[in-house]
């Protein structure tokens, strides 16, 4: 599925204001409708991937304005999100306390005495 129009007026209006005419003139001669559809194929699968979009946006070259190719390669320098982990969740005592007898009781085995 190619990337949805407007997520790609957004981004020509993006590079438009970033790198003025210099973005618009690659294109000059061309039918502007063709080179969306075109950016829009080639940025296919990105809709699942706004942070892709958002991280070139971010790290656009400073020297030109990049062709479609170029916008996909970095979208795809996007790192890996860091996902922490939980806290591993408190073990209520009395139910373990009770599950161990009802196995040592099954193992015969002597219920252990509570300390402390």
């Amino acid at each position: 599925m190619s990337l949805p129009d407007p997520w790609v007026e957004k981004i020509f209006t993006k590079l438009s204001l970033i790198y003025g005419r210099a973005f618009l003139s690659q294109y000059e001669g061309m039918d502007l409708l063709a080179v969306k559809a075109d950016w829009a194929h080639e940025l296919a699968g990105f809709e699942t991937l706004p942070d892709a979009i958002a991280y070139a946006l971010k790290h656009l070259p400073i020297d030109r304005p990049p062709n479609v190719l170029q916008f996909r390669a970095l979208c795809r320098k996007v790192p890996e999100p860091v996902f922490k982990a939980l806290p591993a969740p408190k073990a209520d005592q009395e139910k373990v306390r009770a599950m161990l007898d009802g196995l040592r009781e099954r193992m015969g085995m002597p219920k252990q005495k509570v300390r402390g």
